[in-house]
């Protein structure tokens, strides 16, 4: 029981009192975000009455919404102070949660999903620099690691008791459910402001206009970031769609899948993120990165050729193995990186402005996923070839966003 508890300890629970509450405040939220995530779909067509399409372009100008919202509330976070904004956030979410039963139309339903992503979109940066403000360089990407493992989760928490919400099926359960998110976020926020982070002080900047950032080596360093973030899509539409559409692997496999990359995102993330408070072993973490997403790409194009099903489960397996290890080690490097090349006093911004590759990646890749790489031979390979670049191109780009940063 030792060995257990110590392991769940180097992997779960930040050094600092102050990183340890941090973590449980995400463990909170992200157990309500996991509770309606899981559910929000079959909530939206039972209870709202929304069409699918009406769902899916809801949602659409709600990313779009939280794309524009969060350079602006990052700086709103430089000017203010990130850990205010950070608990103002969640309690702007907490209320559009709150607004949600309310709702009984397509109107009502993009005005409130577009409040609520203008927030969620702006909390990974403003999260990111409490974070670095709050605990010491040295500790700074362990904590965010560990908080990000504890974020997983709790999510995978949340999920298992959606699924008791979905085997249900009634509305009672299914407001309560969107009603218990809203309390998780209001404890989180509690939380938050109890680990003092609105006390945070910001540093003080020569310019008092609001600018966006304008360092054209950081939005290179930003984009190839983005590229690589497309694990996110790879694992919640590529890979389903094309096992079901173009494989013999079991369909069913894929919860299985999700478990396996769930358990080892909870158990890797930390060490994963080790010796990345140097600028290159952030730098080599991204170089793996687009290795392992290169690797998953090409085993995806093997699947899609051998019709022998015992064969092809065990590719499945090694693939989502590989495409984890590119979740991990880009998180990993985009953190210390983003953080690293981003100037005293407009953290905030930057680290906002690094999150819209993120953001443009979940808006485009779906689309490039099935629309390019599905219907050629060789587009997985072509996808291999995209990502490999990008990790091996993260090196110059930082030697040119910041030369005293990244002599490697």
């Amino acid at each position: 029981m030792t060995v257990v508890s110590e392991f769940l300890a180097a992997t779960l629970v930040p050094a600092g009192q102050v990183g340890r509450r941090l973590a449980l405040a995400a463990l909170i939220d992200s157990f309500g975000s996991g509770m309606f995530l899981t559910a929000s779909a079959i909530y939206f067509t039972t209870v709202v009455g929304l069409s699918a399409t009406q769902v899916g372009l809801g949602l659409s100008v709600a990313g779009f919404a939280g794309l524009l919202g969060s350079v602006p509330l990052g700086m709103l976070g430089d000017r203010v102070g990130s850990g205010r904004v950070y608990v103002a956030l969640q309690l702007w979410r907490a209320l559009g949660y709150v607004a949600y039963p309310l709702v009984g139309g397509f109107g009502g339903f993009v005005v409130v999903a577009t409040a609520i992503e203008v927030g969620d979109a702006a909390l990974p940066a403003i999260a990111q620099t409490v974070v670095g403000q709050a605990v010491g360089d040295a500790d700074r990407v362990t904590t965010l690691a560990k908080v990000r493992a504890v974020r997983n989760l709790g999510f995978g928490l949340g999920a298992a008791v959606a699924a008791g919400v979905l085997a249900i099926g009634s509305r009672p359960a299914f407001l309560a459910l969107v009603l218990v998110n809203a309390a998780a976020i209001l404890v989180s926020a509690l939380l938050l402001h109890r680990a003092g982070i609105t006390a945070l002080r910001t540093v003080a900047v020569s310019s008092q206009r609001f600018e966006p950032v304008r360092d054209g080596a950081y939005l290179a360093v930003t984009l190839l970031n983005g590229v690589l973030s497309i694990h996110m899509t790879l694992l919640f539409v590529g890979l389903p769609l094309w096992l079901s559409g173009h494989t013999d692997v079991p369909v069913p496999l894929f919860g299985g899948l999700v478990v396996i990359n769930t358990v080892l995102a909870v158990t890797l993330q930390a060490r994963f993120a080790e010796r990345t408070n140097q600028p290159a072993g952030a730098i080599a973490c991204m170089v793996r990165a687009g290795l392992a997403l290169a690797g998953f790409a090409v085993l995806a194009e093997l699947l899609g050729r051998i019709h022998l099903t015992s064969v092809a489960v065990v590719l499945a397996v090694l693939a989502v193995v590989l495409l984890t290890c590119g979740e991990l080690w880009q998180s990993a490097g985009g953190w210390a990186i983003s953080y690293q090349l981003a100037p005293p006093g407009r953290q905030a911004r930057y680290l906002a402005t690094f999150q819209l590759g993120t953001a443009v990646q979940m808006m485009a890749a779906p689309a490039i996923v099935v629309g390019l790489v599905f219907p050629h031979g060789f587009g997985w390979l072509g996808l291999a070839l995209v990502t490999t670049a990008a990790g091996f191109l993260v090196r110059p780009a930082v030697r040119a966003a910041g030369p005293g940063v990244a002599q490697v």
